[in-house]
């Protein structure tokens, strides 16, 4: 499968209005905003400042710590490796002074959306064995009932499915 056709498949798998549109408007969600200190190099990439790279870890705590007082723990490995991808690639490549993520859920899903202020479109890549970098978004299409874009390209998004509870 090519990188476009998986981006295409994924994103049909949204139906209605963008994510960012629900989030201001339904269900529970906790929103973080978080300062870059490092700037974009030739290329759109960059060296990411070693203060900017210990952001990925503590948001997946954040993470974690939000889904316990949701009651979500189920979910705690798959939101960590999506958010920890999705800020990674804010980081790397975002061209904004802050990146912000937010978390909301529903009941039935949960949302992740990561804002970068970079109009360049996040792209599903095809790593070869030897790359050290380009896996990240085969993980969360891999994890993630469905992931996308927002039409400027700013906000990466992916959404889970909540478990059911059993009483």
């Amino acid at each position: 499968m090519t990188a476009t056709s998986s981006v295409a498949t994924a994103q049909q798998r949204v139906s209605g209005p963008s994510p960012t549109r629900r989030l201001a408007t339904s269900g529970r969600g906790m929103e973080l905003s978080v300062p870059r200190t490092s700037r974009p190099g030739a290329g759109g990439a960059e060296e990411v400042s070693e203060k900017d790279m210990r952001w990925p870890g503590r948001i997946r705590r954040i993470g974690r710590a939000q889904l316990r007082r949701w009651d979500l723990d189920a979910l705690s490995e798959p939101v960590e490796l999506c958010l920890s991808e999705l800020v990674t690639n804010a980081m790397r490549y975002g061209h904004g002074p802050v990146v912000r993520v937010r978390l909301h859920q529903d009941g039935s899903h949960l949302l992740i959306e990561v804002t970068d202020g970079s109009p360049g479109r996040a792209v599903l890549s095809v790593a070869g064995p030897d790359e050290e970098r380009g896996r990240g978004l085969a993980l969360v299409d891999a994890i993630a009932d469905a992931w996308g874009v927002s039409d400027d390209g700013t906000c990466t998004w992916c959404r889970l499915s909540v478990p059911e509870r059993h009483s």
